[in-house]
């Protein structure tokens, strides 16, 4: 698992082709891969499939988003970085 700016450089292809090949603009895909933006479960669903899984959805999603959505999920800490599982 990667992130999407580091596909792109591992795979040498340019952020224009990898936008046209997800349908977005370039603009989209250089903010993704500055951390600017968040895509939508749509457009993370595809760069998952665009890349052959290398950046799958969960890469998007931070344990921030998983405790608001799971209140009853502890948050993870130093002392235990590990969200338990139900």
């Amino acid at each position: 698992m990667v992130t999407l700016d580091i596909h792109l450089l591992q795979s040498g292809e340019k952020q224009a082709d990898f936008a046209q090949r997800v349908q977005v603009r370039q603009g989209t895909i250089s903010k993704l891969c500055r951390r600017q933006m968040t895509p939508s479960l749509r457009l993370a669903q595809r760069i998952e499939r665009a890349t052959g899984g290398k950046v799958p959805v969960s890469v998007w999603v931070s344990s921030e988003a998983i405790v608001a959505e799971r209140p009853d999920i502890p948050a993870p800490t130093i002392e235990h970085p590990h969200v338990p599982t139900s």
